[in-house]
Protein backbone atom coordinates (compact mmCIF):
# COMPACT_ATOMS: atom_id res chain seq x y z
CA UNK A 1 0.00 0.00 0.00
CA UNK A 2 2.60 2.42 0.65
CA UNK A 3 4.10 1.85 -2.62
CA UNK A 4 1.34 2.68 -4.17
CA UNK A 5 0.68 5.73 -2.62
CA UNK A 6 4.37 6.53 -3.56
CA UNK A 7 3.39 6.26 -7.08
CA UNK A 8 1.05 8.09 -6.71
CA UNK A 9 2.55 11.02 -5.24
CA UNK A 10 5.52 11.62 -7.60
CA UNK A 11 2.24 11.02 -10.26
CA UNK A 12 0.81 14.27 -8.60
CA UNK A 13 4.06 16.04 -8.54
CA UNK A 14 5.44 15.19 -12.25
CA UNK A 15 1.93 16.36 -13.25
CA UNK A 16 2.77 19.93 -11.82
CA UNK A 17 6.06 19.83 -13.22
CA UNK A 18 5.24 19.35 -16.37
CA UNK A 19 2.11 22.35 -15.96
CA UNK A 20 4.74 24.20 -14.60
CA UNK A 21 6.89 23.59 -17.45
CA UNK A 22 4.28 24.37 -19.66
CA UNK A 23 3.27 27.97 -19.03
CA UNK A 24 7.12 28.47 -17.86
CA UNK A 25 8.12 27.54 -21.60
CA UNK A 26 5.40 29.15 -23.30
CA UNK A 27 5.67 32.43 -21.51
CA UNK A 28 9.04 33.09 -23.15
CA UNK A 29 10.26 34.31 -26.49
CA UNK A 30 12.09 31.83 -29.20
CA UNK A 31 15.70 31.79 -28.04
CA UNK A 32 14.80 32.36 -24.44
CA UNK A 33 12.03 29.44 -24.66
CA UNK A 34 14.99 27.06 -26.01
CA UNK A 35 17.10 28.21 -23.63
CA UNK A 36 15.23 27.13 -20.53
CA UNK A 37 13.39 24.02 -22.41
CA UNK A 38 18.06 22.97 -22.59
CA UNK A 39 18.06 23.58 -19.32
CA UNK A 40 14.95 21.63 -18.07
CA UNK A 41 15.72 18.50 -20.15
CA UNK A 42 19.35 18.68 -18.63
CA UNK A 43 18.07 18.39 -15.13
CA UNK A 44 15.60 15.67 -16.85
CA UNK A 45 18.79 14.07 -17.96
CA UNK A 46 20.10 14.04 -14.24
CA UNK A 47 17.07 12.62 -12.72
CA UNK A 48 17.11 9.66 -15.32
CA UNK A 49 20.86 8.91 -14.11
CA UNK A 50 19.83 9.28 -10.69
CA UNK A 51 17.21 6.56 -11.40
CA UNK A 52 19.24 4.28 -13.65
CA UNK A 53 21.20 4.50 -10.03
CA UNK A 54 18.62 3.49 -8.07
CA UNK A 55 17.21 0.81 -10.22
CA UNK A 56 21.08 -0.67 -10.22
CA UNK A 57 20.88 -0.53 -6.33
CA UNK A 58 17.24 -1.03 -5.72
CA UNK A 59 16.25 1.62 -3.93
CA UNK A 60 16.90 5.78 -3.01
CA UNK A 61 17.09 6.06 0.43
CA UNK A 62 17.70 9.67 0.39
CA UNK A 63 14.59 10.77 -1.50
CA UNK A 64 12.70 7.38 0.69
CA UNK A 65 12.09 5.10 -2.37
CA UNK A 66 13.30 1.97 -0.85
CA UNK A 67 11.90 -0.39 -3.38
CA UNK A 68 12.84 -1.06 -7.38
CA UNK A 69 9.27 -0.56 -8.16
CA UNK A 70 9.13 2.98 -7.09
CA UNK A 71 11.98 3.64 -8.35
CA UNK A 72 10.91 2.38 -11.44
CA UNK A 73 8.32 4.46 -11.38
CA UNK A 74 10.55 7.87 -10.82
CA UNK A 75 12.33 6.65 -13.99
CA UNK A 76 9.22 6.45 -15.94
CA UNK A 77 7.81 9.46 -14.95
CA UNK A 78 11.31 11.40 -15.85
CA UNK A 79 10.89 9.71 -19.18
CA UNK A 80 7.08 11.25 -19.78
CA UNK A 81 8.53 14.91 -17.97
CA UNK A 82 11.41 14.94 -20.96
CA UNK A 83 9.08 13.73 -23.31
CA UNK A 84 6.55 17.06 -22.44
CA UNK A 85 9.42 19.18 -22.44
CA UNK A 86 10.30 18.50 -25.61
CA UNK A 87 6.99 18.30 -27.30
CA UNK A 88 6.53 22.17 -25.70
CA UNK A 89 9.60 23.05 -26.83
CA UNK A 90 9.14 22.31 -30.33
CA UNK A 91 5.49 23.89 -30.11
CA UNK A 92 7.02 27.01 -28.66
CA UNK A 93 9.31 27.71 -31.03
CA UNK A 94 6.94 26.58 -34.11
CA UNK A 95 4.12 29.44 -32.73
CA UNK A 96 7.43 31.62 -31.76
CA UNK A 97 8.62 31.19 -35.86
CA UNK A 98 5.26 31.68 -37.30
CA UNK A 99 5.45 35.35 -35.78
CA UNK A 100 8.75 36.93 -35.00
CA UNK A 101 6.91 40.34 -34.39
CA UNK A 102 4.53 39.74 -31.76
CA UNK A 103 5.78 39.17 -27.96
CA UNK A 104 2.71 36.50 -26.98
CA UNK A 105 1.39 35.54 -24.27
CA UNK A 106 1.34 32.14 -23.02
CA UNK A 107 -2.33 32.02 -22.85
CA UNK A 108 -2.60 32.81 -26.29
CA UNK A 109 -0.52 31.03 -27.83
CA UNK A 110 -2.33 28.15 -25.70
CA UNK A 111 -5.29 29.62 -27.77
CA UNK A 112 -3.18 29.36 -31.42
CA UNK A 113 -2.32 25.47 -30.47
CA UNK A 114 -5.69 25.11 -29.38
CA UNK A 115 -7.00 26.42 -33.15
CA UNK A 116 -4.45 24.95 -34.88
CA UNK A 117 -5.45 21.26 -33.77
CA UNK A 118 -9.11 22.15 -34.20
CA UNK A 119 -8.41 22.72 -37.88
CA UNK A 120 -7.03 19.92 -38.21
CA UNK A 121 -10.22 18.22 -38.02
CA UNK A 122 -12.20 20.58 -39.66
CA UNK A 123 -12.73 17.91 -42.89
CA UNK A 124 -14.55 15.40 -41.22
CA UNK A 125 -17.84 16.20 -42.54
CA UNK A 126 -15.97 15.43 -46.17
CA UNK A 127 -17.06 12.07 -48.00
CA UNK A 128 -14.19 12.79 -50.80
CA UNK A 129 -12.36 14.78 -52.70
CA UNK A 130 -11.62 15.67 -56.43
CA UNK A 131 -8.62 18.12 -58.34
CA UNK A 132 -9.54 20.25 -61.15
CA UNK A 133 -7.15 22.55 -62.53
CA UNK A 134 -4.33 22.82 -59.31
CA UNK A 135 -7.04 23.09 -56.75
CA UNK A 136 -8.23 20.08 -54.39
CA UNK A 137 -12.19 20.20 -54.02
CA UNK A 138 -13.25 18.45 -50.45
CA UNK A 139 -16.96 17.61 -50.81
CA UNK A 140 -20.06 16.84 -48.58
CA UNK A 141 -22.70 14.76 -50.18
CA UNK A 142 -25.18 17.64 -50.59
CA UNK A 143 -21.99 20.04 -51.89
CA UNK A 144 -20.88 17.78 -55.05
CA UNK A 145 -22.45 19.65 -57.75
CA UNK A 146 -21.14 22.58 -56.47
CA UNK A 147 -17.75 22.23 -57.90
CA UNK A 148 -18.08 23.33 -61.39
CA UNK A 149 -19.63 26.29 -60.33
CA UNK A 150 -16.21 27.35 -57.84
CA UNK A 151 -14.11 25.98 -60.10
CA UNK A 152 -15.36 27.79 -63.09
CA UNK A 153 -15.64 31.34 -61.12
CA UNK A 154 -12.18 30.74 -59.71
CA UNK A 155 -10.50 30.63 -62.95
CA UNK A 156 -11.66 33.36 -64.37
CA UNK A 157 -10.67 35.42 -60.84
CA UNK A 158 -7.67 33.80 -59.72
CA UNK A 159 -5.37 35.34 -61.88
CA UNK A 160 -6.26 38.86 -61.35
CA UNK A 161 -5.41 38.11 -57.88
CA UNK A 162 -2.29 36.67 -58.11
CA UNK A 163 -0.79 39.28 -60.37
CA UNK A 164 -2.01 41.63 -57.71
CA UNK A 165 0.74 39.33 -55.30
CA UNK A 166 3.32 39.59 -57.75
CA UNK A 167 2.41 35.43 -57.82
CA UNK A 168 3.71 33.46 -60.82
CA UNK A 169 2.52 30.13 -59.36
CA UNK A 170 -0.72 29.55 -57.87
CA UNK A 171 0.13 27.04 -55.45
CA UNK A 172 -1.49 24.60 -53.46
CA UNK A 173 -4.45 25.04 -52.13
CA UNK A 174 -7.52 22.91 -51.08
CA UNK A 175 -11.07 24.10 -50.87
CA UNK A 176 -13.56 22.72 -48.52
CA UNK A 177 -17.12 22.38 -48.42
CA UNK A 178 -19.44 22.51 -45.30
CA UNK A 179 -23.39 21.60 -45.62
CA UNK A 180 -24.14 25.25 -43.45
CA UNK A 181 -22.53 27.94 -41.15
CA UNK A 182 -22.97 25.74 -38.23
CA UNK A 183 -20.20 23.18 -39.31
CA UNK A 184 -18.37 26.19 -40.57
CA UNK A 185 -18.50 28.26 -37.27
CA UNK A 186 -17.62 24.74 -35.38
CA UNK A 187 -14.22 23.86 -37.45
CA UNK A 188 -13.13 28.04 -37.54
CA UNK A 189 -13.65 28.73 -34.10
CA UNK A 190 -15.78 31.64 -34.75
CA UNK A 191 -19.55 31.99 -34.17
CA UNK A 192 -20.19 34.20 -37.38
CA UNK A 193 -17.37 32.85 -39.44
CA UNK A 194 -18.69 33.05 -43.32
CA UNK A 195 -15.67 31.32 -44.61
CA UNK A 196 -12.36 31.10 -43.34
CA UNK A 197 -8.47 30.05 -44.84
CA UNK A 198 -6.45 28.23 -42.70
CA UNK A 199 -2.93 29.08 -43.14
CA UNK A 200 -1.38 25.68 -41.85
CA UNK A 201 -2.99 23.69 -44.25
CA UNK A 202 -3.33 25.80 -46.88
CA UNK A 203 -7.01 25.44 -47.06
CA UNK A 204 -10.54 27.33 -47.50
CA UNK A 205 -13.51 26.50 -45.67
CA UNK A 206 -16.90 28.34 -46.91
CA UNK A 207 -20.27 26.99 -48.15
CA UNK A 208 -20.58 26.88 -51.42
CA UNK A 209 -24.13 27.33 -52.08
CA UNK A 210 -24.33 30.29 -49.60
CA UNK A 211 -25.85 33.81 -51.75
CA UNK A 212 -22.72 35.24 -51.11
CA UNK A 213 -20.06 32.19 -52.46
CA UNK A 214 -18.35 34.41 -54.88
CA UNK A 215 -17.05 37.20 -52.36
CA UNK A 216 -16.01 34.87 -49.30
CA UNK A 217 -14.09 32.38 -52.17
CA UNK A 218 -12.31 35.67 -53.69
CA UNK A 219 -11.64 37.21 -49.92
CA UNK A 220 -9.92 33.93 -48.63
CA UNK A 221 -8.20 33.49 -51.70
CA UNK A 222 -6.69 36.61 -51.35
CA UNK A 223 -5.81 35.15 -47.98
CA UNK A 224 -4.51 32.27 -50.05
CA UNK A 225 -2.11 34.57 -52.47
CA UNK A 226 -0.90 36.51 -49.62
CA UNK A 227 0.43 33.59 -47.60
CA UNK A 228 1.82 32.47 -51.17
CA UNK A 229 3.61 35.69 -51.01
CA UNK A 230 5.29 35.34 -47.85
CA UNK A 231 6.24 32.03 -48.36
CA UNK A 232 8.02 33.13 -51.74
CA UNK A 233 10.31 36.25 -49.58
CA UNK A 234 10.57 34.38 -46.02
CA UNK A 235 7.95 36.69 -44.95
CA UNK A 236 6.30 35.97 -41.70
CA UNK A 237 2.41 35.58 -43.41
CA UNK A 238 1.23 37.85 -39.88
CA UNK A 239 3.82 40.62 -40.50
CA UNK A 240 0.97 42.84 -41.63
CA UNK A 241 -1.47 44.15 -39.56
CA UNK A 242 -4.70 42.45 -39.91
CA UNK A 243 -6.46 45.23 -40.57
CA UNK A 244 -4.92 45.91 -44.17
CA UNK A 245 -4.75 42.20 -45.02
CA UNK A 246 -8.56 42.04 -44.39
CA UNK A 247 -8.92 45.39 -46.22
CA UNK A 248 -7.18 43.64 -49.26
CA UNK A 249 -9.19 40.81 -49.28
CA UNK A 250 -12.62 42.73 -48.98
CA UNK A 251 -11.26 45.28 -51.85
CA UNK A 252 -9.98 42.42 -54.11
CA UNK A 253 -13.17 41.01 -53.81
CA UNK A 254 -15.28 43.39 -55.14
CA UNK A 255 -16.63 44.95 -52.18
CA UNK A 256 -17.48 48.62 -52.56
CA UNK A 257 -18.24 51.48 -50.11
CA UNK A 258 -22.12 51.91 -51.56
CA UNK A 259 -22.45 48.96 -49.19
CA UNK A 260 -22.27 51.03 -46.39
CA UNK A 261 -24.02 54.40 -44.68
CA UNK A 262 -20.45 55.95 -44.31
CA UNK A 263 -21.54 58.98 -41.66
CA UNK A 264 -22.57 55.86 -39.19
CA UNK A 265 -19.80 53.78 -39.83
CA UNK A 266 -17.78 53.81 -35.95
CA UNK A 267 -13.74 53.88 -36.06
CA UNK A 268 -11.38 52.01 -33.54
CA UNK A 269 -7.93 52.68 -32.91
CA UNK A 270 -6.18 50.66 -35.87
CA UNK A 271 -3.20 49.00 -33.19
CA UNK A 272 -6.51 47.12 -31.94
CA UNK A 273 -6.99 45.60 -35.36
CA UNK A 274 -3.12 44.09 -35.60
CA UNK A 275 -3.23 40.57 -34.84
CA UNK A 276 -6.37 38.39 -35.11
CA UNK A 277 -7.11 37.95 -30.85
CA UNK A 278 -7.73 41.93 -30.48
CA UNK A 279 -9.21 42.01 -33.72
CA UNK A 280 -11.88 39.91 -33.09
CA UNK A 281 -12.33 41.21 -29.65
CA UNK A 282 -13.58 44.52 -31.08
CA UNK A 283 -16.54 43.30 -32.57
CA UNK A 284 -20.11 45.28 -30.66
CA UNK A 285 -23.49 45.53 -32.11
CA UNK A 286 -22.28 48.85 -33.62
CA UNK A 287 -18.64 48.32 -35.00
CA UNK A 288 -17.49 45.86 -37.78
CA UNK A 289 -13.74 45.72 -37.96
CA UNK A 290 -14.13 43.99 -40.85
CA UNK A 291 -15.59 47.66 -42.32
CA UNK A 292 -13.30 49.73 -41.22
CA UNK A 293 -10.46 47.58 -42.57
CA UNK A 294 -12.03 47.85 -46.12
CA UNK A 295 -12.83 50.98 -46.34
CA UNK A 296 -9.50 52.35 -44.74
CA UNK A 297 -8.08 50.58 -48.02
CA UNK A 298 -10.61 51.75 -50.12
CA UNK A 299 -9.60 55.29 -49.26
CA UNK A 300 -6.12 54.19 -49.89
CA UNK A 301 -7.03 53.82 -53.47
CA UNK A 302 -9.32 56.73 -53.70
CA UNK A 303 -6.60 58.93 -53.25
CA UNK A 304 -3.05 57.25 -54.21
CA UNK A 305 -4.37 54.52 -56.70
CA UNK A 306 -4.37 50.77 -56.07
CA UNK A 307 -0.78 50.16 -56.91
CA UNK A 308 -0.12 51.26 -53.72
CA UNK A 309 -1.52 48.68 -51.93
CA UNK A 310 1.42 46.12 -53.37
CA UNK A 311 4.17 47.94 -52.00
CA UNK A 312 3.35 47.90 -48.28
CA UNK A 313 3.48 43.81 -48.88
CA UNK A 314 7.68 44.02 -48.40
CA UNK A 315 6.77 45.36 -44.76
CA UNK A 316 8.39 42.53 -41.97
CA UNK A 317 6.70 43.89 -38.74
CA UNK A 318 3.79 46.60 -37.96
CA UNK A 319 6.05 49.03 -37.23
CA UNK A 320 7.83 49.46 -40.31
CA UNK A 321 4.09 49.01 -42.35
CA UNK A 322 2.96 52.07 -40.39
CA UNK A 323 5.83 54.04 -41.66
CA UNK A 324 5.25 53.31 -45.09
CA UNK A 325 1.89 54.50 -44.75
CA UNK A 326 2.86 57.79 -42.89
CA UNK A 327 5.42 58.06 -46.13
CA UNK A 328 2.33 57.69 -48.47
CA UNK A 329 -0.33 59.35 -46.59
CA UNK A 330 2.04 62.32 -45.16
CA UNK A 331 0.12 61.76 -42.09
CA UNK A 332 0.73 60.33 -39.17
CA UNK A 333 -1.44 56.98 -37.98
CA UNK A 334 -3.89 59.39 -35.71
CA UNK A 335 -4.79 61.69 -38.18
CA UNK A 336 -5.27 59.25 -41.02
CA UNK A 337 -7.58 57.54 -38.41
CA UNK A 338 -9.73 60.20 -37.46
CA UNK A 339 -10.08 61.58 -40.99
CA UNK A 340 -9.94 58.32 -43.92
CA UNK A 341 -13.57 58.31 -44.06
CA UNK A 342 -14.12 62.59 -44.96
CA UNK A 343 -13.53 62.86 -48.65
CA UNK A 344 -15.64 59.60 -48.74
CA UNK A 345 -18.47 60.82 -46.92
CA UNK A 346 -18.63 64.15 -49.02
CA UNK A 347 -18.17 62.33 -52.07
CA UNK A 348 -21.02 60.06 -50.97
CA UNK A 349 -23.22 63.16 -50.10
CA UNK A 350 -22.15 64.77 -53.31
CA UNK A 351 -23.47 61.76 -55.03
CA UNK A 352 -26.56 61.62 -53.04
CA UNK A 353 -27.51 65.09 -54.25
CA UNK A 354 -27.48 64.20 -57.35
CA UNK A 355 -29.46 61.15 -57.20
CA UNK A 356 -32.04 63.36 -55.40
CA UNK A 357 -31.85 66.29 -57.81
CA UNK A 358 -32.34 63.63 -60.61
CA UNK A 359 -36.02 62.28 -58.98
CA UNK A 360 -36.30 65.88 -58.72
CA UNK A 361 -36.22 66.50 -62.50
CA UNK A 362 -38.85 63.66 -63.17
CA UNK A 363 -41.17 64.74 -61.63
CA UNK A 364 -41.43 68.03 -62.06
CA UNK A 365 -41.01 67.07 -66.07
CA UNK A 366 -37.30 67.97 -66.65
CA UNK A 367 -36.48 64.89 -68.47
CA UNK A 368 -33.39 66.13 -70.61
CA UNK A 369 -31.89 67.69 -67.37
CA UNK A 370 -32.73 64.31 -65.44
CA UNK A 371 -31.00 62.79 -68.68
CA UNK A 372 -27.87 64.95 -68.31
CA UNK A 373 -27.75 64.10 -64.40
CA UNK A 374 -28.00 60.08 -65.06
CA UNK A 375 -25.13 60.27 -67.70
CA UNK A 376 -22.70 62.29 -64.97
CA UNK A 377 -23.74 59.35 -62.65
CA UNK A 378 -23.40 56.40 -64.82
CA UNK A 379 -19.66 57.35 -65.79
CA UNK A 380 -18.50 57.02 -62.06
CA UNK A 381 -21.12 54.51 -61.32
CA UNK A 382 -20.37 51.11 -59.42
CA UNK A 383 -21.97 48.22 -60.81
CA UNK A 384 -24.47 48.02 -58.05
CA UNK A 385 -24.79 51.77 -58.73
CA UNK A 386 -25.20 50.69 -63.03
CA UNK A 387 -28.37 48.52 -62.02
CA UNK A 388 -30.09 51.21 -59.78
CA UNK A 389 -29.72 53.91 -62.98
CA UNK A 390 -30.68 51.20 -64.64
CA UNK A 391 -34.01 51.28 -62.99
CA UNK A 392 -33.94 55.33 -62.99
CA UNK A 393 -33.70 55.21 -67.09
CA UNK A 394 -36.84 52.66 -67.30
CA UNK A 395 -38.41 55.17 -65.26
CA UNK A 396 -37.38 58.30 -67.27
CA UNK A 397 -38.49 56.39 -70.88
CA UNK A 398 -42.23 55.37 -69.44
CA UNK A 399 -42.74 58.58 -68.14
CA UNK A 400 -41.92 60.04 -71.42
CA UNK A 401 -44.17 56.94 -72.85
CA UNK A 402 -40.95 55.86 -74.81
CA UNK A 403 -41.67 51.86 -74.81
CA UNK A 404 -39.89 51.11 -77.68
CA UNK A 405 -36.50 52.21 -76.13
CA UNK A 406 -37.25 51.23 -72.78
CA UNK A 407 -37.56 47.56 -74.40
CA UNK A 408 -34.52 48.01 -76.45
CA UNK A 409 -32.46 49.53 -73.44
CA UNK A 410 -33.63 46.66 -71.54
CA UNK A 411 -32.89 43.60 -74.26
CA UNK A 412 -29.02 45.07 -74.92
CA UNK A 413 -28.93 44.43 -70.32
CA UNK A 414 -30.30 40.82 -71.19
CA UNK A 415 -27.60 40.58 -73.38
CA UNK A 416 -24.52 42.35 -72.28
CA UNK A 417 -25.24 43.10 -68.49
CA UNK A 418 -24.32 41.09 -65.54
CA UNK A 419 -25.67 37.43 -66.20
CA UNK A 420 -26.66 37.89 -61.74
CA UNK A 421 -29.22 40.79 -62.61
CA UNK A 422 -30.80 38.72 -65.44
CA UNK A 423 -33.48 37.20 -63.06
CA UNK A 424 -34.41 40.96 -62.07
CA UNK A 425 -33.63 42.31 -65.96
CA UNK A 426 -36.41 39.43 -67.41
CA UNK A 427 -39.24 40.57 -64.70
CA UNK A 428 -38.62 44.50 -65.79
CA UNK A 429 -39.24 43.23 -69.53
CA UNK A 430 -41.86 41.40 -68.74
CA UNK A 431 -43.48 44.02 -67.05
CA UNK A 432 -43.05 46.42 -69.67
CA UNK A 433 -44.09 44.26 -72.30
CA UNK A 434 -47.30 44.13 -70.61
CA UNK A 435 -48.08 47.13 -72.06
CA UNK A 436 -47.20 46.00 -75.64
CA UNK A 437 -47.44 42.48 -76.25
CA UNK A 438 -48.56 40.01 -73.10
CA UNK A 439 -47.55 36.91 -74.72
CA UNK A 440 -43.86 37.93 -74.81
CA UNK A 441 -44.13 38.75 -71.02
CA UNK A 442 -45.30 35.06 -70.55
CA UNK A 443 -42.43 33.53 -72.16
CA UNK A 444 -40.12 36.02 -69.97
CA UNK A 445 -41.61 35.29 -66.84
CA UNK A 446 -41.59 31.47 -67.94
CA UNK A 447 -37.50 31.89 -68.77
CA UNK A 448 -37.26 33.61 -65.29
CA UNK A 449 -39.33 30.76 -63.38
CA UNK A 450 -36.97 28.39 -65.19
CA UNK A 451 -33.46 30.37 -64.11
CA UNK A 452 -34.78 30.47 -60.58
CA UNK A 453 -35.72 27.14 -60.38
CA UNK A 454 -32.33 26.02 -61.71
CA UNK A 455 -29.81 28.86 -59.74
CA UNK A 456 -31.35 29.04 -55.96
CA UNK A 457 -28.94 31.01 -54.41
CA UNK A 458 -28.95 33.59 -57.80
CA UNK A 459 -27.45 36.77 -55.69
CA UNK A 460 -30.63 38.86 -57.34
CA UNK A 461 -33.51 36.29 -57.35
CA UNK A 462 -36.12 38.25 -54.74
CA UNK A 463 -39.05 37.45 -57.14
CA UNK A 464 -41.69 34.81 -56.50
CA UNK A 465 -41.52 33.85 -60.22
CA UNK A 466 -44.53 31.29 -59.30
CA UNK A 467 -46.83 34.19 -58.46
CA UNK A 468 -45.77 36.24 -61.43
CA UNK A 469 -46.41 32.88 -63.65
CA UNK A 470 -50.05 32.45 -62.72
CA UNK A 471 -50.80 36.04 -62.95
CA UNK A 472 -49.07 36.41 -66.82
CA UNK A 473 -50.22 32.86 -68.08
CA UNK A 474 -54.32 34.27 -66.06
CA UNK A 475 -53.84 37.17 -68.79
CA UNK A 476 -53.13 35.28 -72.02
CA UNK A 477 -55.80 32.81 -71.20
CA UNK A 478 -59.63 33.69 -71.42
CA UNK A 479 -59.90 34.96 -67.71
CA UNK A 480 -56.97 37.96 -68.31
CA UNK A 481 -59.12 39.57 -65.68
CA UNK A 482 -58.14 37.31 -62.56
CA UNK A 483 -53.77 37.77 -63.66
CA UNK A 484 -53.86 41.38 -63.81
CA UNK A 485 -55.47 42.04 -60.39
CA UNK A 486 -52.85 39.37 -59.11
CA UNK A 487 -50.37 41.71 -60.39
CA UNK A 488 -51.39 44.48 -58.64
CA UNK A 489 -53.33 43.22 -55.70
CA UNK A 490 -50.00 41.17 -54.86
CA UNK A 491 -48.08 44.06 -56.15
CA UNK A 492 -46.25 42.33 -58.43
CA UNK A 493 -45.20 45.11 -60.52
CA UNK A 494 -42.74 47.99 -59.77
CA UNK A 495 -42.83 50.83 -61.48
CA UNK A 496 -45.63 53.73 -61.18
CA UNK A 497 -46.16 54.25 -64.78
CA UNK A 498 -47.31 50.49 -65.61
CA UNK A 499 -49.28 50.47 -62.51
CA UNK A 500 -50.99 53.47 -63.76
CA UNK A 501 -51.46 52.34 -67.11
CA UNK A 502 -52.41 48.93 -66.08
CA UNK A 503 -55.33 50.13 -63.60
CA UNK A 504 -56.77 52.08 -66.52
CA UNK A 505 -57.13 49.13 -69.17
CA UNK A 506 -58.39 47.36 -65.84
CA UNK A 507 -61.30 50.12 -65.48
CA UNK A 508 -62.01 50.19 -69.17
CA UNK A 509 -62.11 46.75 -70.54
CA UNK A 510 -63.54 45.14 -67.38
CA UNK A 511 -65.65 47.96 -66.18
CA UNK A 512 -68.23 45.64 -64.83
CA UNK A 513 -66.01 43.91 -62.80
CA UNK A 514 -64.17 46.94 -62.04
Amino acid sequence: MKVLWKIVILSVLFLGFSIGSYWLIFSQGLVLGILISFMLLVLCLAGLAFSLYGIENGQLEKIWLKSRMEVAALLILTVYLSSAIGLFAAANTFLEAKELTKDFSAAEKTKMLASALWHSNSNSSTIGSIEKNGVVYSFTASTKDEIDKIDEFLEEEKGRIAEFYDNEEMGDLTIVFHDDFDTLSEASGYEEAMGYYDYYSQEIHLVPDDYSWDIVLLHEYSHHQSHLYSQEYGLSETRLPLWFEEGVADYLAGETSDWYALEDVEVTDFKLLDYDYSFHNTYTRNYDPYVQSFLAVQSLVNEHGEDLLPTFLSAKMPSEFYAMLEDATGMELIEFQETFLDDMIEESTAEQANYDAAYEAMEKGNYEEAAKIMDELNATASEEDLNHLSWMQIDLYLLQDQLDEAITFMEDRLENGNPDYRLDDLITLAEIYLLVDPAVSLELVREADAISLEDEDMEFGYFDTAAYLEAYELINSSSPYEGYMILLDEELLYYETIIEKVEDKVAEEFPEAS
